[in-house]
């Protein structure tokens, strides 16, 4: 009899959100919940937690954005850029910003 190794699968890299993207998306939450309702709160942070649940599985799938801070990487979700960064055992999340937020400043808070 034959005997085949067991394939682990990779433990997907931990989430880490700075005290900065924590409240960017407490922000939005909150923003979304006074403008439009529970229920589009509800939809939006699902929308977070797909996403962020993406970059878990695939760190990769942002664009690079050395032109902000060298190792950075963008992705969209929504009509937000979740700002973060690849580690050996983490994602960190620096920020979550609106598009339309400068980026190059708001980075620097």
């Amino acid at each position: 009899m034959v005997t085949r190794p067991v394939l682990m699968s990779a433990r997907k890299p931990k989430l880490v959100l700075s005290p900065n993207a924590r409240q960017d998306l407490s922000d939005v939450l909150v923003y979304t919940e006074q403008q439009w309702g529970k229920s589009q709160r509800a939809v939006y942070k699902a929308a977070f937690t797909h996403g962020l649940g993406e970059l878990r599985r695939y760190p990769d799938l942002g664009r690079p954005r050395d032109d902000l801070r060298p190792g950075l990487r963008s992705y969209l979700i929504r009509q937000h850029v979740v700002y973060y960064r690849v580690e050996p055992d983490a994602i960190r999340v620096d920020r979550i910003l609106h598009a339309a937020m400068d980026a190059t400043r708001r980075l620097d808070e």
